[in-house]
C-alpha cells in the first residue's frame, strides 16, 4: 500500500485486489481474524478475498471496469 501522497495501487483483477487488501493488513499489524471483525465479516471471507477468489459481485465489477476503460485503485482514505 502506498503511503500518504504516493501513487495509489492500481487494481484491475481480483488477484491484485487480494495483494493490495493483504498487504494493508499486514502494515495494519492485523490479523486475518481482527480484519474480518472489523469489516463484520468471517475469517473465510478475509481468506477468500485475500487469495483472489473471484465472487460474481467482484468480477462483475471488474468486467464493468474494463467495459468502460476504468480502473480501481487503492489508497489509505484521506483524513
Amino acid at each position: 500500500m502506498p503511503t500518504s501522497g504516493a501513487e495509489p495501487t492500481r487494481v484491475r483483477s481480483p488477484q491484485a485486489l487480494g495483494r493490495a487488501i493483504r498487504t494493508a493488513r499486514s502494515r495494519a499489524g492485523l490479523t486475518q481474524a481482527e480484519l474480518a471483525e472489523r469489516a463484520r465479516a468471517n475469517r473465510y471471507a478475509i481468506v477468500q478475498l485475500e487469495a483472489g477468489h473471484e465472487t460474481r459481485a467482484i468480477e462483475i465489477l471488474f468486467d464493468t471496469l474494463a467495459a468502460l476503460d476504468l480502473e480501481f485503485a487503492v489508497r489509505p482514505r484521506a483524513n
